[in-house]
């Protein structure tokens, strides 16, 4: 019986602990969090580690206090102004810059430009008209061949 109370009382003591536990997955924490660096040396990523790092010695502790100074009333600035104070500017992580975006849509029209450039420089000349079947070319060079060819071709013919 005595088991059975302790049991029951530490279900309520865990679950209230629980409910007062700030939520560390929250969007509001994962905002300021993507701005602070990891510390822990082995996950290399910021403090929104991959759901794979989540026993990270740095990342849970970290989210905890993010949580609890936005509970406080803290800005997302001064939270990172305190990490920076903590931890010292390393930890600080700027998201990427607006000319990121650049980079994959610039790459389009450069790679577009070099195909359009390399189809109109190689692009096959217009195919002259053909009267009789023999091109009708202006080189006077295949004019004084033309008889010949047309002679040589009629012995094939017959």
């Amino acid at each position: 019986m005595q088991l059975w109370k302790a049991s029951l009382i530490g279900l309520v003591v865990s679950c209230a602990a629980f409910a007062d536990t700030p939520q560390i997955d929250s969007e509001a924490v994962r905002r300021v969090a993507r701005h602070i660096a990891c510390q822990c040396g082995a996950c290399k990523d910021t403090a929104v580690c991959p759901m794979s790092m989540q026993g990270c010695g740095f990342c849970v502790p970290a989210k905890n206090k993010i949580a609890r100074m936005q509970q406080a009333g803290f800005s997302d600035q001064a939270i990172i102004d305190q990490f920076k104070k903590d931890y010292g500017n390393d930890i600080y992580r700027a998201g990427p810059s607006n000319f990121f975006w650049l980079v994959p849509y610039g790459s389009l029209v450069l790679g577009a430009g070099a195909i359009l450039w390399f189809v109109l420089r190689y692009a096959k000349a217009p195919v002259p008209a053909v009267v009789g079947g023999a091109p009708m070319v202006d080189d006077p060079n295949y004019a004084r061949y033309r008889e010949t060819i047309e002679r040589d071709m009629g012995r094939f013919d017959s």
